[in-house]
């Protein structure tokens, strides 16, 4: 039989091997992606057209539906470009772009819930359900630039690289916790 301060020197060692182990499959997993994503991916815009598209689509129809008639936006694709822009009168006022369709916040959330040691079943309702909340967030951050964009424009800058950003990331810290911390409500019920 073990002695207890042999067993209990041996735990937090587990421990560290397991985290030691999550961040070397964090740095590959994350390295795998940025690479496939810069070489293969994005080039053609595999996943960034039609994000960016449906983004873009969607904030029409917001701005649409919240300003008067009167100020109708359409939009269309950048010519050879990696994003679409805002259209009002045959005028371009506002350009969506490729970087800012969420994606690498997606494959972030994702990623993190993917290397966690729960059941396939929980992380794939977990990963579709922080997706589709992702989107929603971006859509309207998107709409709300614009019309900070629009109504105060000295805002702007400070409002699209700061604030929302920490916004969209609090919502992913959000989506971690509350895919941990419902596991160990359930885990306590049963």
């Amino acid at each position: 039989m073990k002695p207890v301060h042999s067993i209990l020197s041996a735990a937090p060692t587990l421990s560290n091997k397991r985290i030691v182990q999550f961040f070397i499959n964090l740095f590959i997993l994350f390295s795998i992606w940025f690479v496939a994503y810069a070489l293969i991916l994005r080039p053609p815009r595999i996943l960034d057209r039609p994000l960016t598209n449906f983004i873009t689509n969607a904030v029409v129809g917001c701005f649409n539906i919240l300003s008067p008639a009167a100020q109708t936006i359409t939009w269309k694709e950048i010519p050879g470009g990696s994003g679409a822009e805002l259209v009002q009168n045959g005028k371009s006022v506002f350009g969506i772009w490729d970087v800012c369709n969420g994606i690498d916040l997606m494959f972030i959330y994702v990623g993190i819930l993917v290397l966690l040691p729960y059941r396939l079943k929980r992380k794939i309702i977990f990963s579709i359900g922080g997706i589709v909340a992702i989107i929603i967030a971006n859509i309207i951050r998107v709409t709300a630039l614009y019309f900070i964009n629009i109504y105060q424009q000295s805002a702007f800058y400070f409002s699209h690289h700061y604030v929302f950003t920490i916004l969209m990331y609090i919502l992913i810290f959000y989506g971690w916790l509350l895919f941990i911390k419902t596991t160990k409500t359930n885990a306590k019920s049963s």
